[in-house]
């Protein structure tokens, strides 16, 4: 823990006050969306940082644009306290895994580092005829081509690693042809008063995205969840979520690894633009996965109204939300049949593993489920120094050998071996490149 841990959620807000000022703050304002249609039942805010792009490092050649509001957060909850809270953290996370200083890097190869680097044999790539295709802009990983890297930790073992500096920042720009192996993402970015916890949210981000990716591109038939469990929280998720008047089914996505996932998909019958939409959370505890999907559904399909049709050809599928908006028209619902058709069922209760209480023991529990299926995982401390003066921790965990999420769909690392040896793991049967979702991801 990182000073004193705050009691509750208002504690905590107080505690990044300092970090708020419209005139000198890291974050702008924190504000509240007004409901603009009653498909938006749970409390959604934003803290605006409006465009730091000239404080950061390496705009001018990074490889996704930054504009206005494009590290804004924005968080909800079944209260207001939660809602505001979760938007400003998020919007000091995403300012602090931008920040960095060459001075923390390295110049060399993974063939030169060697055990003391993440292999670079591990990481997920794009196949061959995604290399060879011309709108592809990544290449194939090359251990022996020099690249930046930063120092973090192997978290199997807790020794001190080097790790791909293009896998930790976002919005870093390539200097080489090599670092093309990598989309920056900011999956496995979390950050929290205690380190344990952040550690926690972040590694389960990195199965969460695993699942989700899984799940679309292998089009698999996941049971349904019957909800025979509850919980207060569940409850109040539940009731606004049904004044919505959306129709909702939640599945069962957990992987191989066993770790408790939910994937969702919402219809809203008197939509055609917002029509179908996904969500996917991962928790040790699954009653409140089906609670967080809930939320962020309601906040993804408010961002969703913010968002132009638009007729892209596929080659040009690269913004976080191009294939969401693709999939949203109702006339593409028939997409998601392979999981709305499923017949398979599945109680919550019986998704619920033995875990123990503690973060740090929860966090142990975790990496010991990737470490029997031979993932390894590495941690990074990106902390800016506004993030660390009001006691919050920012971290970027990896997991190499899970399935990244991609919103470019000419680069959907499908050249990855966990693509094909997972499903057939889980049941699924054998299958092969030509077999993948021909459609566009359509979470965001």
């Amino acid at each position: 823990m990182i000073g004193q841990r705050p009691r509750d959620e208002a504690a905590a807000f107080q505690a990044l006050s300092p970090l708020i000022d419209g005139r000198a703050g890291l974050v702008n304002i924190v504000t509240r969306i007004p409901r603009m249609t009653g498909r938006h039942r749970f409390p959604i805010y934003t803290a605006s940082m409006g465009n730091p792009a000239s404080l950061l490092p390496g705009r001018v050649d990074a490889p996704l644009p930054l504009a206005w509001a494009g590290m804004d957060g924005a968080g909800t909850g079944l209260a207001d306290d939660l809602a505001r809270l979760t938007a400003t953290v998020e919007a000091v996370e995403r300012y602090s895994s931008c920040v960095w200083d060459n001075e923390q890097l390295i110049w060399d190869t993974g063939r030169n580092l060697g055990r003391e680097a993440l292999d670079l044999e591990t990481v997920p790539t794009c196949s061959a005829e995604e290399l060879a295709h011309p709108a592809c802009p990544l290449v194939a990983p090359d251990p022996g081509a020099p690249m930046r890297w930063v120092r973090g930790v192997n978290l199997m073992n807790g020794r001190p690693s080097w790790v791909p500096a293009v896998m930790v920042y976002l919005h870093i720009p390539f200097v080489s042809r090599a670092e093309r192996f990598w989309l920056p993402i900011s999956t496995g970015t979390a950050a929290h008063f205690d380190y344990d916890e952040a550690l926690l949210s972040a590694a389960l981000e990195c199965v969460e995205r695993d699942s989700l990716t899984l799940t679309w591109l292998q089009r698999l038939p996941l049971p349904r969840i019957e909800l025979d469990v509850t919980t207060p929280e569940l409850d109040r998720a539940r009731a606004m979520a049904e004044r919505a008047g959306l129709r909702t089914w939640h599945f069962d996505a957990t992987t191989d690894l066993g770790i408790p996932t939910v994937y969702s998909v919402d219809v809203d019958p008197q939509s055609t633009r917002v029509h179908t939409y996904v969500m996917c959370a991962t928790d040790l505890d699954p009653r409140r996965a089906v609670a967080k999907v809930m939320r962020e559904s309601s906040s993804g399909r408010l961002s969703m109204q913010y968002q132009k049709p638009h007729d892209k050809p596929l080659d040009e599928f690269g913004a976080v939300f191009d294939g969401a908006v693709h999939m949203a028209l109702a006339e593409r619902r028939h997409a998601f049949d392979f999981l709305l058709g499923s017949p398979g069922r599945r109680t919550l209760s019986s998704m619920a593993p033995d875990v123990p209480d503690s973060a740090r023991e929860r966090l142990a529990w975790v990496l010991g489920r990737l470490a029997e299926r031979g993932c390894t995982a590495y941690a990074v401390d990106v902390s800016s120094d506004e993030a660390r003066s009001v006691g919050l921790r920012v971290v970027r965990v990896l997991v190499p050998e899970l399935m990244p999420l991609s919103f470019l769909h000419r680069a959907r690392y499908l050249g990855t071996p966990r693509l094909y040896a997972a499903p057939e793991r889980m049941g699924h049967g054998r299958r092969t490149e030509s077999d993948i979702n021909p459609w566009p991801q359509p979470f965001a």
